[in-house]
């Protein structure tokens, strides 16, 4: 007599055809994984990035100047609802943005400083591939479980029933490791996904931090303390020429 959960066990796994029904599952359950990550996190999450790529790519004449005419609307586009870290990330450098004399905008950082990588579509996909592998351990696991109690209870009869045991011992434990297999090729297509989602969106993402940088002055706090201390520069010889002037004429 076993117990309740090795009885349920035997039952699942003694049915015909169990294993590859479950490692079927396990493929389709893949395959539905990645049309659910598609229609919700990576589809909402290019087409943000390629609109905002648009609203950048349409200004017409001195980019940079018609960046700053038009910040005021283009804050509001850009800080609408959004993927999280593409908000947090512009957020993040709207605060570096200044004015500066000629009427455009400086940042002391690049964008793709600002921005971290929105690749949350693809780490889902990674995080349920290593989750398909150790799905398709466990099934086995399982099933060698309910495979050896079935052996053991058949070879305590002892006789010609140990041979044909033995035999449905080594047939099902077998057959069990199509869950392995299934998981396996889930863990590889999914990942597969992901890698190409990943490269789609960092693709992407280059080209909207192109557009953003090429709509402001690039400003590090480097080149402004150089651009400071030639003026002041300019400021001492200015003074230095200006107090040997009247001795001069004297």
């Amino acid at each position: 007599m076993h117990d309740p959960i090795t009885s349920f066990v035997v039952a699942v796994f003694g049915m015909p055809g169990a294993a590859l029904m479950m490692a079927a599952a396990i493929l389709v359950f893949a395959i539905a994984l990645i049309f659910q990550s598609g229609h919700f996190e990576y589809t909402p999450l290019m087409d943000d990035l390629r609109r905002r790529a648009d609203l950048l790519d349409d200004l017409r004449g001195d980019r940079q100047t018609a960046f700053a005419e038009a910040f005021e609307a283009i804050d509001q586009r850009l800080s609408g609802l959004a993927h999280p870290v593409i908000e947090l990330g512009w957020a993040h450098y709207r605060g570096q943005l200044t004015p500066t004399e000629d009427g455009r905008l400086a940042a002391s950082i690049h964008a793709s400083d600002a921005f971290d990588l929105a690749d949350t579509p693809a780490r889902t996909l990674e995080w349920w591939a290593n989750i398909m592998v150790a799905i398709g351990l466990v099934i086995t696991f399982m099933g060698i479980v309910a495979a050896l109690t079935e052996a053991t209870s058949a070879m305590a009869g002892g006789g010609a029933a140990m041979q044909g045991a033995l035999i449905n011992l080594l047939t099902i434990a077998a057959t069990k490791f199509w869950t392995s297999i299934a998981g396996v090729l889930a863990s590889i297509i999914l990942r597969l996904v992901a890698r190409r989602r990943r490269q789609a969106i960092e693709a992407q993402e280059a080209h909207f931090f192109a557009l953003l940088d090429a709509c402001v002055r690039f400003a590090p706090p480097e080149k402004v303390m150089l651009e400071q201390l030639t003026v002041l520069g300019r400021i001492e010889a200015a003074l230095a020429r200006g107090a040997a002037s009247p001795q001069g004429a004297a």
